[in-house]
């Protein structure tokens, strides 16, 4: 992959009015300081709010939003819709809501130029951790991501901050279900190395968590419908 390579972040919403200006200014604040060609996609799922109107104002000339019409919302089918417009060698899925610090694709790039085909920036490997992350939530997502074990070596399978190359989607057919797109990713996407890069997780200050019943129940037939694509 060349050293100058164009990447594509992604970025979906869903009523982030309160956090989408900040993140974008810092994610173009992090990319312009170093050489990077990108661009930034904001897939928006018919927010209610004015998310999609301050992320274009925020954006300016590096990227554009694309808002969603669907009869559903799904933010898994959000990421799909920014991967068919994504034009960059690789893709960075990343959420809106701050969680997710932008310092990191830099070192997504350096790990895809070393030779890796999929980097997952990882709360569970040594040197990361979360922080006001509540308790139950912590044990959700610790055997959300014990569950996808049985179809991934990922140990942050349920990840929503990862980078990969585009070339590893190519004739990958994705059934997006629920929240948990990268799950999908990991399990089908055709790389051969990948990497884990740990990470602080700071829960959202502003604006609602989306996880509702509905979503942990999706996850688990997930699992379940992505058992026969595990790789030996």
């Amino acid at each position: 992959m060349p050293a100058n390579l164009f990447i594509s972040i992604l970025i979906p919403t869903y009523n982030e009015v309160e956090n989408i200006a900040d993140i974008l200014k810092n994610t173009i604040r992090v990319l312009d300081g170093v050489s990077i060609n990108y661009e930034i996609l904001v897939i928006d799922d018919a927010s209610l709010d004015n998310t999609a109107l301050i992320a274009e104002e925020a954006l300016g000339q590096c990227g554009r939003v694309i808002r969603r019409i669907a009869q559903r919302r799904s933010l898994s089918e959000s990421v799909l819709e920014g991967i068919k417009e994504a034009k960059g060698d690789a893709i960075v899925v990343m959420d809106a809501d701050g969680s997710h610090p932008p310092e990191l694709i830099p070192l997504f790039i350096q790990e895809l130029n070393r030779g890796y085909d999929l980097v997952v920036a990882s709360r569970y490997v040594k040197g990361a951790g979360v922080k006001d992350f509540p308790f139950f939530r912590q044990l959700i997502s610790r055997f959300a991501c014990l569950a996808g074990r049985a179809v991934t070596d990922i140990k942050d399978n349920t990840s929503g901050f990862f980078c990969l190359k585009k070339s590893t989607l190519e004739n990958v057919f994705l059934m997006p279900r629920g929240f948990k797109i990268g799950l999908e990713v990991f399990v089908k996407a055709k790389f051969l190395r990948f990497k884990e890069i740990p990470y602080i997780f700071i829960n959202r200050k502003k604006g609602k968590s989306k996880l509702k019943p509905k979503q942990i129940i999706q996850y688990i037939f997930q699992v379940f419908s992505l058992l026969k694509y595990k790789k030996c």
